[in-house]
Order: C-alpha cells, then structure tokens, then sequence
C-alpha cells in the first residue's frame, strides 16, 4: 500500500520537498513527535524508505482530551486529601470541567439545601449570579428527562429553542437573574446533570456553549459524568464536615445546642439585636432535684426529665428564641425581642408546661460579655431556687 494513500494525514519527505496527501492538506509540517492544530491533537509516526522519510500522523484528541480532564480531577482531588475547604473545590472542579470538556465554554454548580438550589460556583458567567436559586420542581422541570433519570444522574443535551423553553418553564424566582446574569438568550447548547449519591441528588452541574447547538460530543457526555463524580466526593466530604461540626456543637441526650453553641451563637444574636434595636433576654435554667430522681428512679428517669425540659424550651421558643444545654441540670436560652419585663412571664408559662420543678433567672442583655450575664443569670435563679 502506498503511504500516501492512508486514511489518516500524512506527509512524505523527500529530495524534491515535502509533499501531503488530501488528508494533511491545511495542516502545518509537524517538528516533533506531536502536532497540535486548532481543537485536534495528532501522534506522529516516522516511517524511513528508500523513498523518502514518511510522517504518519494519527489524531489523539480524544485521548489527549482525556487526559486533561483526568489532570484537572486529580488536581481538585488533591485539594480535598489535603482538607482544602469543599466549597473552594468545587469553583475549582466547575473551572477544570470547563477547561476540560470538549464544547464547553462556561458552567455552573448549583447545590441542594431541603427543597432548593442554590448557585453556589460558576465559571464564565457574572459572579451576580452567586446565589441565584430555583426550586426542587422547576430544576427536574429544567433538567427535561423525567424524576427516573435526574435520580440516576443521567446527563441530558439542550439544544437552542428547547433551552429557552424550558428556562422559560423552571426559573420562575430567579429567571431576571438568569436571563441577565446567566446569559441564557446566548446559549446554543447546554449539557446538564444530577450529581448524585447514595440516590440522592446533591447538586446540578451545567456546561454551555455560546457558538454551536451540537457543540457536545458523546465523550463530552463522558468526562463531564466523570467531573460530576468527583463533584459528588467533594459534597459527601461537605456532609460528613457539617455532620462532625453539627456533632460537636450538639448536645446528644437533648439535642439542643451545647455550651460551644451557645459561645459562637451568643455574639452573632446580640449583633442582629443591636442591628435592629430590639432587646435580648438570656435566661438560666436548672432542673430541681435531678439528683434525688436519679437515685430514686434510676438514671433513665433523670434523662427523661432532662428531654422534657429540652422540649419545653423548643415549644416555647418563638422563631427567634434559642436553647442550649450548658451542664448537667443546667440550661441557657436567648430570646430575641423579649424585654426585661416579659421574662418572668415567659418563665412562668414554661414551669406550667412541666411536671417537674425548674428554677431559673433570667437578664436583659445590655451589651455584657456571656460570661458576665450566665453568673448574673445564675446568681438570680439561685436566688429563685431560695439561695442567698
């Protein structure tokens, strides 16, 4: 067979010049063993004849692809077993996908909380964009293929009329915001998917393309899923950092907030009162005789006690009222808009609650430090429990 009638570029090099097949016409004479030309990579072979020496060119891109991608996951993944913080990570992994996924010019992360989706990274778009949210219903609405495939994280292909469409249907809340900051009228193709795990969807990733409606090719389809993968580690490290945080500031036998809670609360609820110029109220509370019903009836009763006095607090709190445990018998709570003159009240209603005795002792916080208002607070409901 003759070299120059290969399916694949080549070029022929001789005394009278270099000479190209149809194949490699358009195409610069490669000076390595690899040529890269516009999007297409291209391995080169040399061949020695009598002849002449022949360069066979075999396209690569899509490995040359793939490996880019890979490199991009490794780089985020790296980040994460060096504890590098989720939410950083995954701006970097939506700009690696971009940079990675043939077709792809811009993209955007945007993760679960209860029944909605906030835009938390993006890449290519206005940072306005940053917290943007839609609902559950209106992103299964965006994604197109049904609540089957969203929760097997299959991705999908929009394509021009269908993304103004279905955007037209799923961003009723944030559809200013998108049309303004997400570039939606511009978008000729977009590929998104569910990230998933444990079959649950976590978050949605999305990658645009402003140029070309067939600008996602089926290994587009592939490393894409392959980013949403590493997407879904990132949020499963998220959780499992939240949940430790969550355990470490969590009371287990109540289920309150414990005294580390109350620490990084206390400051945060005193700004937002003097923000809006309303009164916080702290109040001390202690459970009577848990001693005396711990020897008498066992441990299980005084933390039955205990639970209940946790649950009273919780039935009382308005929206803006917070309790802590802080000690064995021993309880805080904050109370946002409630003055000096309404906490006797509110004590009184709560050991109506209760079959057992409480004691407590209540402040209106006037800009001390917490440790100055819990031995004030503390002093008082002493004082109530009949002490000096």
């Amino acid at each position: 067979m003759n070299p120059m009638e290969a399916p694949y570029p080549v070029f022929h090099l001789h005394e009278g010049g270099v000479e190209r097949n149809a194949l490699a016409q358009g195409l610069p004479f490669p000076e390595g063993d690899t040529l890269v030309h516009g999007d297409r990579t291209y391995q080169v072979a040399r061949l020695p004849s009598p002849m002449g020496t022949y360069l066979l060119l075999v396209e690569t891109t899509d490995l040359s692809v793939q490996a880019r991608a890979y490199k991009g996951l490794l780089k985020v993944l790296r980040g994460l077993l060096q504890h590098e913080e989720p939410e950083g990570l995954l701006q970097d992994l939506i700009r690696e996908a971009v940079a990675a996924v043939p077709g792809a010019e811009a993209g955007s992360i945007l993760l679960r909380e209860g029944g909605y989706f906030y835009l938390v990274a993006q890449e290519g778009f206005s940072e306005a964009l940053l917290g943007a949210r839609t609902s559950l219903e209106e992103e299964v609405a965006w994604y197109g293929l049904g609540v089957d495939n969203w929760l097997k994280g299959r991705p999908r292909v929009l394509k021009g009329p269908e993304i103004r469409h279905l955007s037209s249907l799923s961003t009723v809340e944030a559809r200013p915001a998108f049309f303004e900051h997400g570039r939606l009228l511009e978008i000729q193709a977009t590929l998104g998917l569910p990230i998933v795990l444990e079959g649950e969807v976590l978050a949605a990733m999305n990658l645009d393309n402003f140029r070309n409606p067939e600008a996602f090719s089926p290994l587009s389809l592939e490393l894409a899923q392959a980013f949403a993968l590493e997407a879904a580690l990132l949020l499963k490290a998220l959780k499992e950092r939240q949940a430790l945080e969550m355990a470490a500031r969590t009371d287990p036998l109540t289920g309150l907030g414990n005294r580390r809670a109350l620490e990084d609360t206390f400051p945060k609820l005193l700004a937002e009162a003097q923000a809006l110029g309303e009164p916080l109220a702290l109040i001390y509370w202690d459970l009577n005789g848990l001693k005396a019903l711990n020897d008498r009836e066992g441990h299980a009763a005084g933390d039955q006690a205990l639970r209940a006095l946790a649950q009273a607090l919780k039935n009382l709190s308005r929206r803006r009222d917070l309790a802590f445990r802080v000690g064995g018998d021993e309880f805080v709570s904050l109370h946002l808009g409630l003055s000096q003159g309404e906490i006797p009240a509110l004590i009184a209603r709560l050991r109506q609650s209760l079959p057992y005795g409480v004691a407590a002792g209540g402040v209106e916080v006037e800009g001390e430090d917490l440790e100055t208002l819990l031995r004030e607070a503390d002093r008082r409901m002493y004082r109530a429990k009949g002490g000096p």
